[in-house]
Formats: C-alpha cells, structure tokens, sequence
C-alpha cells in the first residue's frame, strides 16, 4: 500500500469516483481535485465557507457532484475540463443540512436528494423539485426497483428513519423505528446488487433491501466502540460489493475497514487507523479516501488529515 495524496487541515475525504481517464476526490472544506494517475490538479476551489461533497453519478457523459456549502446546496457537473455549477438552492451544510447527499441517475433522468427534497433533471440544467416530505432529515440513496423510486433518508442520526416509494404520482413510505439513519451517498446503480438495494444504518448494520423489506447482511457494530455514528459507504464494483467504514464527524475513534462480498462470502480485505469514507478502482488500483477525526470545537471543528491510498487490484482479484 503506498500514499499518493496528503493533506492537512482538510477535515474530510467523501468523494472518490472514476471519471474518463481521472480519478476524482473531494475534500471538506478544501474542493474537487483530479489525478492522472501522476499528478494531481485542483479542478474546483469554494467560494464560499463550509464546501462539502458527498454524492457523485455519471449522466450524459458528464460526471455530477452532490456538493454544499453553509449557505447553499449544489449539484456540480465536471465535464473533463471545467467545473460549473448547475443547481443552486438556499440553505446548506449536511448531516440533515442542504447539502445534495444522494445522486442517482434512473430512465433517463438525474435525481438529487437532500434534506426534505428530491429534485429532478432531464439534461442536467434544467431542474424541479419532484417530491417533498417534512421530517427534516436528509436524503442518503436514490434508487429504482420494479418500476419505483426508492427514497432513503439519512442524518440526522435519530430513529425513526423512513424509505419512500414514488411510481408515478404515488407516494407511499415504510417507518423504520429502530434505524437512526440510512447511510449510502453512493448512486443507486452501484449501490444495487442482484436485484437488492445495498444500503447500511449508522450502528454500522449492512442491509439488503427489496419492497420495504430490509435483511440484514453485515455488521460492523461489534468492531466499533462508538455507537450511532459508524460511516459505511456500500459500493458495487463489478461484480464484487465493497463496504468502506469508518467513523463519522465528531468521533474521536480512528478505525477503517474495506469489506467485500463475493459469492456469498464476506471477506475483510484490511483493517486502517483511519476512517475509509470511500473506495474507487482506477486503473491497476484501489484507492482509498481516508481521514483521521474531525473533533468538534465551539467554533466549527480542529484540523484534520486527509489522505488517498492505493493498493494493487490483485486484492480483489484473489478473492
């Protein structure tokens, strides 16, 4: 395994995503940067205090980032050469904030979710909102089974948490009373998995999901001594299912762990002193986006270190 980028003061590493022949890496509060698989390049920088991404999606050939700031969330569209934004509305910052936490292209459209809020494009520059709800929590995974649009809220982390359907102009929801939060923030097609909707809960609990119903498939909860904030990103990468885990914002325990899942068969690939809040393969690699905490101040909270590591593609081949 060796380090290929590094960063202090950055307090979290949330978006790893392959993009044409980049890889692509977000940082709270620091931007968007891209890796040629030499160098790395800045390719977006805030103009406002508190950026965050969370959530990515391909459509159109353009990749899509679910980003926010404390006054604003936005959805970012990356084209190979230049950022813009193509969404702006009031109100940001995450965990239940404005900022964009779900994205998920689906028939034809792009959705983004974020707190009280699904809105939609056709062509990524056209927006509307398409479904509200009033609970005050965020929107963590968008995605589609048998005809319908499946809702997942997330942050804030108290129970109950609820899942929508939407087909056509009905909506209908399932109470999940003992789940604080669903956590995903990756698109709805690599968080399917034969026929299921891979999504976790923040006690670090991995379910499979289909027709409200959930089974529960993994835990993390027994290697955390934290409760109630384990991070676990699922993520579909051919046909291998990888969780990255770690710890949320605000714990002080550092631990991270990449799972994955192969013919039925959980494997822990490694074990990190440091959180894993996401995972990408580039080329011949894994990449991992990692962090050390980020406690909270009065004010905001203390500096952190950010980091990308890499380890050969081999560790998947063996399994």
């Amino acid at each position: 395994m060796e380090r290929v980028f590094a960063k202090w003061g950055a307090l979290e590493a949330s978006v790893l995503v392959s993009y044409g022949d980049e890889l692509m890496l977000g940082l709270w509060p620091s931007g968007l940067f891209a890796y040629n698989g030499s160098e790395w390049r800045q390719i977006y920088e805030p103009k406002e205090l508190g950026f965050s991404a969370w959530s990515y999606e391909i459509f159109r050939g353009r990749l899509y980032i679910g980003a926010g700031t404390y006054s604003s969330g936005l959805v970012l569209e990356y084209d190979g050469n230049e950022v813009r934004e193509v969404l702006r509305v009031p109100d940001g910052a995450g965990g239940g904030g404005g900022l964009f936490e779900a994205l998920s292209a689906i028939g034809g459209t792009l959705y983004a979710g974020r707190r009280n809020e699904v809105w939609a494009s056709q062509d990524g520059e056209r927006w509307s909102k398409v479904f509200e709800f009033r609970t005050g929590k965020g929107v963590y995974l968008i995605g589609e089974q048998g005809g319908s649009l499946y809702v997942f809220e997330g942050e804030p982390i108290r129970p109950p948490s609820r899942v929508y359907a939407l087909s056509g102009s009905t909506a209908s929801e399932r109470v999940y009373g003992d789940v604080g939060a669903f956590r995903s923030h990756t698109p709805g097609s690599r968080s399917s998995y034969r026929g299921y909707l891979v999504v976790a809960d923040f006690d670090g609990r991995v379910y499979f999901f289909r027709n409200f119903e959930l089974w529960e498939v993994y835990s993390f909860a027994s290697r955390y001594e934290v409760r109630g904030n384990v991070a676990v990103r699922p993520k579909k990468v051919g046909d291998i299912l990888l969780l990255a885990a770690g710890t949320g914002t605000g714990v002080a325990e550092t631990h991270g762990e990449l799972v994955a899942y192969l013919g039925g068969e959980w494997r822990r690939l490694l074990t990190l002193p440091l959180n894993i809040h996401d995972v990408e393969v580039y080329g011949e690699h894994i990449y991992l986006a990692c962090n050390s905490p980020a406690l909270p101040l009065r004010h905001g909270y203390n500096t952190s270190y950010c980091c990308v590591l890499r380890l050969p593609i081999d560790a998947l081949k063996d399994l």
